[in-house]
């Protein structure tokens, strides 16, 4: 079963396909490993933040054209479009579980995430694009850019991987804690989520730090009140 995870962005968002126009950019500047950079579970109330760095091929095969902001893509496509990337280009993966989320920090946490994916590279990037505003503790010359993973094709690819790879993980916590329905809603703040949480208190896949989780908490120590 593949999650559904956050709902797609409004309508308002930018529709046209993400281009290589940065990646060009940075290259006749003389970066000519450009990987883009981006993350997936920064909200959900439980499990990881899982990052991935993605370098495309120069070679742009006709598939390339299909790659989205992965919140736009149903889950088939994907998937197939993550199966590909990881066959065709290079690619790196980095997690930060939630408890180290709990010690740290999001904010930090989801830094640390795209920093182990972008050292998971077989090779060292001369050039970063990252989605939002985030600067990673790396040398190489980086360019964040909000809304990156719509606007940049690099960017898209490693919003895909990280996203394929977070459901994955989602479904097999599924399995080791059942239950919540982290299969279906990759451990957001749903309805069936909080109504779950309430009922069978948290489990250590869950972030202890995130409101919600923490009134479980209370709840179930009697400091909730009422």
């Amino acid at each position: 079963m593949v999650p559904s995870g956050p709902r797609p962005r409004a309508a308002s968002a930018p529709r046209r396909p993400p281009t290589h126009r940065v990646e060009r950019a940075l290259r006749r500047e003389g970066y000519a490993r450009v990987a883009g950079v981006d993350e997936a579970g920064r909200g959900p109330l439980a499990g990881p933040v899982v990052a991935a760095a993605v370098v495309l091929p120069e070679r742009r095969a006709r598939w390339l054209l299909d790659l989205r902001d992965s919140k736009l893509l149903p889950p088939g496509r994907r998937a197939r479009l993550a199966s590909l990337l990881r066959r065709s280009c290079e690619c790196g993966v980095g997690a930060v579980s939630a408890q180290v989320i709990d010690q740290i920090g999001i904010g930090p946490a989801t830094r640390l995430a795209m920093r182990r994916a972008v050292l998971a590279l077989p090779r060292e990037p001369d050039a970063l694009i990252v989605d939002g505003r985030e600067r990673l503790e790396h040398s190489a010359r980086q360019r964040p850019l909000v809304g990156a993973d719509a606007r940049c094709r690099s960017v898209a690819a490693a919003s895909i991987v990280a996203k394929v790879t977070r459901d994955r993980i989602m479904v097999e916590l599924d399995a080791c804690f059942p239950g919540y329905g982290f299969a279906r809603h990759a451990g957001y703040a749903t309805a069936e989520h909080r109504e779950r949480l309430s009922l069978l208190g948290y489990s250590t896949a869950h972030r202890l730090s995130f409101e919600p989780v923490r009134r479980a908490l209370d709840r179930r120590s009697g400091r909730g009140g009422g």
